[in-house]
């Protein structure tokens, strides 16, 4: 009896093992290197229509001219997770920043929200104001900015982002070329910074992090503020610095200003952020609301 349920069990695990293969397999061996015909292979691979097979050709050859390993892109590109995500095109075409101002504010201006940031403040006002002294960039309008982009931290993550600009590039014509930008920043920030290229998830747009930041946005304006050799997305250090940093570097904030008033420089700041004059406006109030609350 023994010699049976050893014999059983020796050929589960040789199932297992040959279905482990086929999976290791399905796609082949990962390349050593670079080539053309490695270049068509990897499209072939990922892309599922026309318009996915025109970006995807030229997001490998920048991959490749950029010096990225053909072996860490086929890995990437290979994942068995990667999927179109169905939900993300109807997104697309209803963004909240499209509703009438008295239902997008509701949203981001009301008391959860408030106290949600008084809350917050507190736990890190020295860091904040660190941050705020080093960049001489407003606290309240950095507290603002993670208030009304993931609620202080709480909601950072829908899709994974790879998946997210997966999607784009196969079903959204206007964003394809977008999205081509993004998805070639997205492999660069991961080999960098070292963040796993389907583990990190943040918006339908593939804006990632507490402070949302798109890949090509992160890899030009995001700061290691504590120091430790990486820029991470989830932690607050680096968090509020890359936030001001975007402000005075691509927002091009009068550190010397206080005027928040329409089409003032600081409030083209925060619509570099974000072009929608919605958006604009509810991270404004929200930061008049934090700043009373907070100080009375």
């Amino acid at each position: 009896m023994r010699s049976m349920q050893f014999i059983v069990a020796l050929l589960l695990v040789l199932a297992s093992s040959t279905v482990l293969a086929d999976r290791e397999n399905k796609h082949g061996s990962a390349p050593a290197s670079w080539s053309d015909q490695v270049e068509k292979d990897m499209v072939a691979l990922i892309a599922k229509n026309e318009q996915a097979r025109q970006i995807y050709t030229r997001v490998v050859k920048r991959l490749r001219r950029s010096g990225v390993p053909a072996t860490y892109a086929w890995q990437v590109l290979s994942n068995p997770g990667i999927k179109i995500e169905p939900k993300i095109s109807t997104r697309f075409s209803k963004p909240a920043e499209k509703m009438d101002y008295t239902d997008y504010r509701r949203i981001f201006v009301n008391t959860k929200r408030i106290a949600g940031g008084v809350k917050f403040y507190n736990k890190h006002k020295k860091l904040l104001h660190q941050v705020a002294s080093q960049y001489g960039v407003d606290p309240y309008l950095i507290l603002s900015f993670v208030g009304v982009e993931t609620e202080y931290g709480m909601y950072a993550s829908s899709y994974p982002v790879f998946n997210s600009l997966h999607t784009i590039i196969h079903n959204i014509p206007r964003r394809a070329k977008w999205a081509e930008d993004e998805m070639v920043a997205w492999f660069m920030i991961c080999r960098v910074d070292g963040l796993g290229p389907h583990d990190v998830k943040g918006s339908y747009a593939g804006a990632f992090g507490y402070g949302q930041f798109m890949p090509t946005s992160f890899k030009s304006y995001a700061v290691d503020m504590d120091g430790d050799g990486i820029r991470e997305p989830f932690e607050w250090a680096d968090v509020m610095a890359s936030i001001a940093n975007y402000l005075l570097k691509r927002g091009k904030y009068q550190v010397s200003s206080t005027d928040f008033s329409e089409n003032s420089a600081n409030w083209r700041a925060v619509y570099k952020y974000n072009p929608s004059k919605n958006y604009v406006k509810v991270v404004l109030e929200l930061r008049s609301e934090l700043k009373q609350a907070i100080n009375s």
